[in-house]
């Protein structure tokens, strides 16, 4: 097999709080199993993504604090590294606008390129103003109704459809500090004609291939027409908009997020005394690029972003976005402001990381909802943690190699089965780990008491094992005396000659318990 060029994204989280389980199941977690898989296939990988300071919720957070946003965004950015530290899913590279100026410079470099060449124009848009507060209101200090679906949106994007609200489209809007209804007001702004890139955008649409509600999503949203965007707001909060005449207005982070992943990425390339190489990670030639996000990011990052991409020319496009619906929490939307919820930080202080990333991969809301339930999480641990712990024991024991034949055969054919489901385009966390828990649990029930795992079936599973299963299956990689792969990150390789293989994920509910 050929090594790629493979650089993969999470979607940015706005830090103006911690990371709960429903934050942590999706993009970070399958950004992070994904890259791991790649390394062990011997490709060139890299996962960066950014605390997206400069969004109105950090602002919204630090008046609701009585701190400075960028106190704010410095506290929580801290909360959310640790907590993606305690679950092993830290990115190779984390940027910070507030303290890393390439952000601003990224930036403001593409919107010039942008502005130059003529892709951006001057509207006249309708916004929501407070006469009580004196401002503008976008996104995070508006809330009322989606106009498309009624349900309780802020000023953007609709949680539960997905759709954009149009500029002053929102139902019902109430000014988030006082509760007054706004007035609309007709202002000046920067607008990307994104219904010029339909055409190009439905070719790229054929071109690759993504979850079905993400698909139908975009094929949805041609098929309604694609509105011009605007890409400024009137706020003083935010990166400036380049442009003499334009004092008072700043660059909305729902446009420029894509060039975030560009610093970001210039970032890591300069703290590795390696500047000049961050362009081959978006090479359109040579790289492949592999977003996760959650399915309310679909209108920025499968529609206005490839249309800048497009427009902008010479960077490469995702070649697969993986998206997620919302992770419940014992049924129920996590709910900071109820109480409804659960940290992950304190839960990963209490509970094993490797068995919270595999119940949260059996669990993973891919096509619909799903949630976690407590009783169940502890069913399914008191449950596979033993199993863990004797094939541990086994791979490191000295006794008979005498062993159901069927059994061996299925744990050697185990890292076949989970590469099919963590290749980019097939991406499934639910099917990779049904695989292993399945082969788990028939490894465990034919193991002989006493008796020693066969060193190629043991290396065979910590192999299959490592993406999802990190630390455990280090421990066993390293127990067997095998030796690590890569100089900066310790990675464990994949079997030789193991062929892709189609995984059911029929033995996923019977996997969690």
């Amino acid at each position: 097999m050929a090594a790629r060029t493979v650089l993969v994204t999470a979607a940015p989280p706005n830090p103006n709080g911690d990371l709960h389980l429903g934050h942590l199941t999706g993009p970070f977690l399958g950004a992070d199993v994904l890259t791991r898989y790649l390394r062990q296939r011997g490709h060139r990988v890299l996962y960066v993504t950014y605390t997206d300071d400069l969004s109105p919720y950090v602002l919204r957070k630090a008046e609701e604090i009585d701190h400075k946003p960028e106190a704010t965004a410095y506290l929580y950015g801290r909360r959310m590294e640790q907590t993606l530290a305690l679950a092993s899913m830290l990115p190779d590279y984390y940027e910070h606008p507030f303290r890393e100026p390439v952000h601003v410079r990224t930036i403001n470099a593409f919107f010039n390129r942008l502005w130059q060449s003529g892709k951006l124009e001057v509207g006249e848009t309708p916004a929501f103003y407070c006469s009580r507060c004196r401002r503008y209101l976008y996104e995070a200090h508006v809330r009322g109704r989606c106009q498309f679906c009624a349900a309780p949106s802020d000023g953007f994007y609709c949680e539960e459809c997905a759709l954009p609200q149009e500029p002053a489209g929102l139902a019902e809007p109430r000014c988030i500090r006082c509760d007054h209804r706004p007035e609309i007001r007709r202002i000046q702004r920067i607008v990307f004609p994104l219904d010029r890139y339909a055409d190009a955008l439905g070719a790229y649409y054929a071109s690759v291939s993504w979850r079905p509600r993400l698909r139908d999503y975009c094929h949805d949203l041609l098929r309604r027409g694609l509105p011009p965007t605007p890409i400024s707001r009137v706020s003083a909060y935010g990166a400036p908009v380049p442009l003499p005449g334009w004092t008072g207005h700043i660059l909305d982070t729902w446009y420029s997020g894509i060039f975030g992943y560009l610093a970001a990425t210039r970032a890591y390339a300069a703290a590795n005394g390696e500047t000049p190489s961050w362009r081959g990670w978006w090479d359109e030639r040579s790289a492949e690029v592999v977003q996760f996000i959650g399915i309310d990011c679909g209108f920025s990052h499968a529609l206005l972003w490839p249309a800048l991409l497009i427009a902008h020319g010479g960077i490469a496009l995702p070649r697969t976005i993986v998206p997620n619906e919302f992770y419940r929490l014992e049924g129920e939307k996590f709910s900071t402001s109820r109480g409804h919820a659960i940290w992950g930080a304190d839960f990963l202080r209490d509970n094993d990381a490797d068995l919270t990333r595999l119940f949260l991969c059996l669990t993973n809301p891919e096509s619909e909802q799903t949630s976690f339930a407590r009783s169940e999480y502890d069913r399914f641990v008191a449950g596979i943690e033993p199993r863990l712990r004797r094939i541990a024991a086994a791979a490191g024991s000295s006794g008979s190699e005498s062993w159901d034949g069927d059994a061996l055969a299925a744990a050697r054919g185990l890292p076949a089965r989970v590469a099919r489901s963590l290749e980019p385009e097939t991406f499934s966390l639910r099917a990779a780990a049904a695989a292993l828990v399945e082969a788990v649990e028939a490894t465990d029930a034919a193991l002989p008491e006493r008796a020693a795992l066969p060193h190629d079936v043991a290396a065979a599973i910590a192999a299959a094992a490592a993406p999802i299963l990190p630390r455990w299956a280090a421990r066993l990689w390293g127990g067997l005396g095998l030796a690590f792969a890569g100089a900066q990150v310790e990675t464990i390789p994949w079997p030789a000659g193991s062929e892709d293989e189609a995984v059911s994920t029929e033995g996923v509910e019977a996997a969690v318990g």
